[in-house]
């Protein structure tokens, strides 16, 4: 690994070799420029220095390896992660690993991706269960499934597949890691499934969950009660939180395994929303869901270099000096540092097209003005 502030170009550098291909090569310069501009909008209509068509055949048609394409990110992660814990050789961050199901809405008619256009929570379009994982200011975006409908794994058991990827090395530190999941994850199935993989689990859980005493969970009066929900052969420490986002305060409910007290319970619990934090940045600045494309390859694709280029500025942001606590990154400013130092050609050729635009503009109307 090189040096502290060079991490995000060694990331890019060993991206390349991905595209034996010059021309390839090219297009992921473009493309990547494009998701880099972070203002979300990466269409491949936007492009100057390579013809949207070219954009579109990388995406969908080339024949790059997508695989390696991963293993080289997954590969950073966890290089990055190794010098995380280096850096803290005393007091190594808990390991927090979020699981969620996040909604790429979508209209119109995507005929190749029948199998993964469907409607969830009244939302229709592509509905992806995302694997993060947190460690101090580490924020690492593991692996995701797309969800494929009725008949089809639920949510729940797509989060227990993805955890299964997480290799021993982020699970060996001294402190347990913690799963983190909302209200949607709270089967049985799936609580004793976490468990059974060594790790600690703190979830949402709906207010009519039925307890084995035959009561719900809004009847508890005491945060940091001891129960047994029902079907579940574990005993859970509830806890609750008031929402005052709306004219009426909303009850929100969490438990874990762990008896932590009703007052750390709750406040445990809000740590699930860095996941929603990512979706936000992912779709907001690096275009998650524009996706256009009307084949798997395509989309899958797209998906991976969105992730590829929230991993750059992230890396980059952790080489960058410490902010305060409890303070968000520019995301736009560090869009641009990352896109002006591994794409300084694409840059500088786009930016010449325009000048030259521009000249042809000025002689083409100088006529008109004499």
């Amino acid at each position: 690994m090189n040096p502290k502030g060079q991490r995000s170009r060694q990331l890019y550098s060993d991206i390349l070799p991905c595209f034996t291909c010059k021309q390839h090569r090219a297009s992921f310069e473009v493309f990547l420029d494009l998701m880099l501009d972070g203002s979300g909008t990466p269409l491949p209509a936007r492009a100057t220095v390579k013809s949207p068509s070219a954009i579109s055949r990388f995406l969908n048609h080339s024949t790059w390896n997508t695989r390696q394409f991963c293993r080289v990110m997954r590969e950073h992660a966890l290089a990055t992660f190794r010098d995380h814990w280096r850096g803290a050789p005393h007091q190594r961050p808990r390991v927090d690993l979020l699981v969620d199901l996040t909604s790429l809405e979508k209209s119109g008619k995507f005929a190749e991706l029948a199998g993964w256009m469907h409607t969830y929570h009244g939302v229709r379009g592509v509905h992806l269960v995302v694997l993060y994982v947190c460690c101090g200011t580490l924020r690492l975006p593991w692996a995701f499934q797309v969800w494929r409908g009725k008949g089809t794994p639920s949510p729940a058991q797509l989060a227990l597949k993805l955890l299964r990827t997480v290799p021993q090395e982020l699970l060996a530190g001294k402190r347990r890691p913690r799963l983190h999941a909302d209200g949607g994850f709270e089967s049985a199935g799936f609580i004793q499934g976490v468990l059974a993989l060594g790790l600690d689990i703190v979830i949402g859980v709906r207010c009519a969950r039925r307890l084995s005493d035959g009561r719900q969970v809004r009847d508890l009066m005491v945060r940091g009660s001891l129960v047994q929900p029902k079907g579940l052969h574990q005993t859970m420490c509830v806890s609750w939180v008031w929402l005052y986002r709306n004219k009426e305060p909303e009850q929100r409910f969490v438990m874990s395994n762990l008896d932590l007290g009703g007052v750390y319970l709750a406040r445990l619990g809000k740590r699930r929303w860095r996941i929603e934090a990512f979706f936000k940045t992912v779709k907001g600045r690096f275009g998650l869901e524009r996706f256009a494309q009307h084949s798997k390859q395509g989309v899958l694709r797209w998906w991976c270099l969105s992730g590829l280029a929230f991993l750059l500025c992230h890396i980059e942001d952790l080489d960058l000096p410490l902010r305060p606590p409890d303070t968000w990154p520019n995301w736009g400013d560090l869009a641009r540092t990352v896109r002006f130092s591994c794409l300084p050609e694409v840059r500088r050729q786009a930016l010449l097209l325009e000048l030259n635009a521009l000249d042809a503009f000025r002689h083409a109307y100088s006529p008109l003005q004499t």
